[in-house]
């Protein structure tokens, strides 16, 4: 009789499935080589030097767009945020709110604001940069409401009892204590920002088109003419610019987060 712990003799047939799974993961991985080596190639026949050197120039001025508009609303929910983590009665009410509000479509209020602009004759440059992040600005907030109600009640009450000035309680207790979560909620709002500039900074309202400078007012301009080189560059480096700033500016400030401002450490 046979051992149960014998081993069957279908076990050998493994071998073959994974030489079949080897090569559909090399014929998938040459056909994506293939496809971007061509998407090279279309880009560096039908794409102008000045051309790629404007897109770049464009790119950077979104980049730097996002930074200020994500710094303006940290400057802002940051204190409401901790005000409110703070207070659970009000936490209970003000985070399910903003995180609607993270959850609702602001690219619907988008026509309401441009009329704004277009009736008060505002300057596109100017108020058009908001509308990035306004739909985005949210996860700012409720990450840091968390951040402080995860804050320990112990280390609050001891900073009142060792009396505390504002400005050591808010450098030793609750910006150690919400910066993780502040960091979440402001990665989340920068790639937000980045996607909602393809239409913040190009914007139809019947018969007007209001436009900044911009990475994303350059494919939405791309797409409406047709451009199809520019269109895939503006893209592309879009994407390559979002993925670098994870690499060089996010990911650091994760490991700091884990590393230096940890209140459990």
């Amino acid at each position: 009789m046979k051992r149960k712990d014998e081993p069957q003799a279908q076990e050998p047939a493994k071998k073959p499935r994974r030489s079949l799974d080897l090569l559909w993961v090399s014929l998938i991985v040459a056909a994506v080589v293939l496809g971007l080596w061509h998407i090279v190639v279309v880009l560096i026949q039908n794409t102008p030097l000045h051309e790629a050197l404007q897109v770049c120039g464009l790119a950077t001025l979104t980049m730097l767009r996002v930074f200020i508009l994500i710094a303006l609303a940290s400057v802002i929910w940051v204190p409401i945020g901790v005000w409110v983590g703070m207070r659970p009665r009000a936490a209970q009410i003000v985070q399910p709110i903003a995180q609607f509000m993270a959850a609702f479509p602001a690219n619907l209020l988008f026509p309401i604001a441009v009329y704004g602009i277009v009736k008060w004759k505002l300057n596109p440059d100017i108020f058009l940069s908001p509308l990035m992040i306004l739909g985005t600005q949210w996860y700012i907030l409720f990450n840091v409401i968390a951040g402080a109600m995860a804050i320990p009640s112990d280390l609050r009450e001891v900073s009142q009892l060792f009396h505390f000035t504002s400005l050591q309680r808010w450098t030793t207790v609750i910006l150690p204590g919400i910066f993780p979560f502040l960091i979440t909620g402001m990665v989340t709002a920068s790639g937000g920002a980045w996607n909602a500039s393809i239409i913040a900074e190009y914007f139809h309202l019947k018969d007007k088109t209001l436009h900044t400078l911009g990475l994303g007012a350059q494919i939405s301009a791309a797409s409406d003419s047709g451009n199809f080189p520019v269109l895939l560059m503006a893209t592309i480096i879009m994407a390559l610019m979002v993925v670098t700033i994870n690499r060089l500016v996010w990911r650091p400030l994760y490991k700091l987060a884990e590393t230096k401002y940890r209140l459990d450490g």
